[in-house]
């Protein structure tokens, strides 16, 4: 068994290791000749860990398949002293496949004692979000701009690891026999080949570090996510153009840059008279460790609802709600009963959709509507405070809106 010991120069973007210490997690990953733990052998095992102020990859490479049980011996010993493993679907095929090996074998389960964090199952919820096209490790990496060396895939690697057995073993044979055996022979040798299987595994597992760096999408989506720390550093409310700005300056950076867009169409009743406003969208704006929020000006009139009805009735000639109070005086054949959709009073205004963090009074253009509206120079006299909470509130619209 061939082991291998790497030193990276690679950022830590994203705290993965939380609440433990760095020194206490580990990312791994496998390469097998297939995907049945019966037929198949596990014959390459790679591990990230942080050591020494350091990032460090220790690989197995198991050029004797039969000894298979070696390796996961080692792999074992090795992973006792850490409490969390990183992996990327190691849940649906990593794990198992060395679980099942290990029962097979009679070894204890390498995983029994410690914390599994699959970050695919981590990213898989944003695929709508940031209209990825496939959350496969390679598509992922392609995503974020991360060019490998090496050029194979897991499944053509297979019959790299057939040729660095055969030739392994072809080398073997001419070192005890004459020095002109091998004279003949063509094609890499077998440390190229072994070159090859531990670049591409080394690849896989060094990657995971800048990956996690997605998961900063998940988390500017978290309820309440911009707080006193995080608020905006810009605001602008043009006169003249169609959208308000709000900026935030992050403690961190995004490993992409990406806009995502919030239709309020969906958010709708879809009623007739909503043209101006149906084609209108939030956009959230992630580059760097900048996030832009951009809402919609909508120039018009819109409703306040009152409540409860009971206490009101409608004037249909007036299109408004008045307190019954009021009401009284007005004949009857020009006054009905209101009801929670005719319940209103109306105004004609400058508007921006705001998000869950609902402020008073709030405007919609009909009762059903999902989303509501405030008088965009309310805008103008929030606090820094205020205006991260209303960013907050946007954002957790969008997470809504995706579903996530």
């Amino acid at each position: 068994m061939q082991i291998k010991q790497s030193f990276l120069q690679i950022e830590y973007t994203y705290p993965l290791h939380e609440p433990y210490k760095k020194e206490e997690i580990l990312y791994f990953d496998i390469e097998t000749t297939g995907f049945s733990p019966k037929t198949s052998y596990v014959y390459l095992i790679g591990c990230m860990y942080y050591k020494d102020n350091s990032w460090q990859i220790t690989q197995w490479l198991n050029a004797e398949p039969l000894r298979e049980s070696e390796l996961l011996l080692a792999f074992s010993g090795f992973l006792k002293d850490y409490r969390r493993i990183i992996h990327y679907n190691g849940s649906g095929f990593d794990i198992p496949f060395l679980q099942k090996k290990a029962a097979a074998y009679g070894i204890s389960d390498p995983f029994s004692h410690c914390e599994s964090l699959d970050l695919y199952k981590l990213i898989l919820p944003l695929k709508k979000l940031l209209s990825l096209e496939s959350t496969r490790l390679k598509a992922m990496e392609k995503y974020l701009g991360l060019e490998r060396e090496d050029t194979y895939s897991g499944e053509e690697l297979i019959s790299v690891y057939a040729s660095y057995i055969g030739r392994l073993s072809y080398e073997r044979l001419v070192s005890q026999s004459s020095a002109g055996a091998g004279k003949s022979s063509s094609g890499p040798d077998a440390s190229e080949l072994e070159s090859t299987l531990l670049l591409h595994n080394l690849e896989d597992v060094k990657n995971l570090l800048p990956l996690s760096g997605m998961l900063y999408f998940r988390d500017i989506l978290a309820e309440a996510f911009l707080t006193d720390s995080q608020l905006p550093v810009s605001f602008q409310l043009p006169e003249a153009q169609s959208l308000v700005l709000l900026t935030y300056q992050l403690p961190f950076s995004f490993p992409a840059s990406f806009t995502v867009h919030c239709p309020l169409k969906e958010r709708m009743s879809l009623k007739s008279g909503l043209e101006a406003i149906e084609d209108m969208e939030i956009r959230a704006v992630f580059t760097g460790n900048t996030l832009s929020l951009k809402l919609p000006l909508y120039n018009g009139t819109l409703k306040y609802y009152l409540t409860p009805p009971s206490d009101y009735y409608y004037l249909p000639l007036e299109d408004m709600a008045v307190h019954k109070s009021v009401a009284q005086y007005v004949d009857k054949e020009y006054r009905k009963k209101a009801t929670p959709s005719t319940c209103y009073l109306k105004k004609d205004s400058l508007f921006v959709p705001q998000g869950e963090a609902y402020l008073e009074p709030a405007f919609k253009k009909n009762y059903a509507d999902k989303i509501t509206y405030i008088e965009a120079d309310r805008l103008n006299a929030m606090t820094p405070k205020e205006l991260a909470a209303f960013g907050s509130g946007l954002l957790t619209l969008i997470k809504n809106n995706y579903h996530l």
